[in-house]
């Protein structure tokens, strides 16, 4: 059984959101080395993965069971917010990724059904 690398989960998974490194330590209030060092932890712990998905409105429970909310979404961390027209094309492209990932999902889902028949 292999175990999580925590901090790269939640690495990538802000990579995934399209939110800068830049803005999410502030967010966070760390400084960005920290920021780094924090995704290098094999271990990072629960509370700042939880922190972290509330700034970038992504649920880790789907990664973590230790995290799992029913697939609610916890609510974003005040700091957040879309000041300038790269931080709302950054979040459109991240929702039009989610988008296209589901679609790709149920497409296969569709082929799937369909070869069983």
């Amino acid at each position: 059984m292999s175990t999580q690398h925590r901090g790269e989960i939640v690495a990538e998974a802000v990579r995934r959101s399209g939110m800068k490194l830049s803005r999410l330590h502030k967010v966070l209030g760390i400084s960005r080395p920290t920021l780094y060092r924090r995704f290098e932890d094999p271990n990072l712990e629960f509370e700042f993965i939880k922190q972290v998905g509330r700034a970038i409105y992504y649920d880790f429970g789907q990664d973590f069971k230790e995290l799992s909310t029913s697939g609610l979404v916890a609510e974003p961390i005040a700091g957040y917010s879309l000041e300038t027209v790269e931080d709302y094309k950054n979040k459109l492209l991240h929702v039009y990724g989610l988008y296209i990932e589901m679609v790709e999902k149920y497409n296969a889902l569709l082929s799937a059904q369909g070869s069983k028949k």
